[in-house]
């Protein structure tokens, strides 16, 4: 069987490039949707280790990140402006059903996509799930990305390294690693021009409104077990009594933190099409 396949697709702004794979036994086509500053390239090693070939995928790099083109202009990076690469894309490879798993920034991407979709009445194509992962809700998720909205760009190019190191800390874990490596390739324009959309959009608050509103499919709101009761926009849930999932002996990075739990649980669901209650369910509580 043909593993993950490279592909890239011309946008406005420069090329996108993303992993997909098909397995024709599964016609859901899950989207991974990654966060600010990651990549997609995770991806492959989970998708050896953790027998991912059993589902459908594409999982592209933002723009200005990873393999994609960095360009100079902010608005290429606006959260809107990425969902309308995600519908070409979509177009492209004819997807009909749709399951999105978007990671923090990648939440407030995935919500601009479900609506850009519904909007054009796309009745070709049905968004069968969504898997909101530390998605950004509300200001309490927006703490980086404000901090650097606030700098002007040319401080911001000049604290980058500081922040980069910052962030990496004192950390040998695997997952810091890549994930600080992947923040320093994609550069301190993307993640500016990103954090000036991001941040306003978040501290806004409305993002799980907005989702609701157009939510006529199974949502999963999943959050790391180290982070449970520290993030506002758990509380938002709560209210919202949407289903709620938590990963043991992990934080923000969830899916890279615990991996053969994040997949155990989301594949199980994905694999079997488990339908949850529509109240909250914490799995891995302690």
């Amino acid at each position: 069987m043909i593993g993950l396949m490279t592909k890239n697709l011309e946008t406005e702004y420069g090329t996108m490039v993303y992993y997909t794979y098909t397995n024709p036994a599964q016609p859901i086509m899950n989207l991974y949707i990654h966060g600010l500053g990651d990549s997609r390239k995770w991806f492959l090693k989970h998708f050896t280790t953790y027998s991912l070939d059993r589902f459908s995928w594409i999982v592209p790099d933002l723009l200005g990140h990873g393999d994609s083109s960095k360009s100079g202009k902010t608005e290429a990076y606006t959260m809107k402006e990425q969902a309308k690469y995600l519908v070409t894309l979509l177009e492209r490879e004819h997807v009909e059903d749709l399951s999105i798993l978007a990671h923090s920034m990648g939440g407030a991407i995935a919500i601009s996509l479900i609506e850009l979709l519904q909007k054009q009445n796309r009745g070709n194509l049905k968004i069968r799930g969504l898997f909101y992962l530390e998605g950004n809700l509300d200001a309490g998720d927006a703490f980086f990305s404000s901090l650097f909205a606030n700098m002007t760009r040319t401080e911001f190019e000049q604290k980058f390294d500081e922040i980069c190191n910052k962030i990496l800390g004192d950390s040998e874990e695997e997952h810091m690693i890549d994930f600080v490596t992947s923040f320093r390739e994609a550069g301190p324009f993307t993640i500016w021009a990103s954090s000036r959309d991001l941040a306003p959009i978040s501290v806004k608050g409305d993002l799980l409104n907005r989702l609701l509103t157009h939510c006529d499919f199974d949502c999963y709101f999943i959050y790391g077990e180290k982070n449970k009761g520290l993030l506002s926009s758990e509380k938002l849930v709560r209210d919202a009594k949407m289903p709620m999932l938590f990963i043991p002996n992990a934080g923000h990075g969830l899916h890279t933190e615990n991996p053969l739990y994040f997949w155990k649980i989301v594949g199980d669901i994905i694999d079997s099409e488990v339908k949850l209650p529509s109240n909250i369910i914490n799995i891995g509580d302690s």
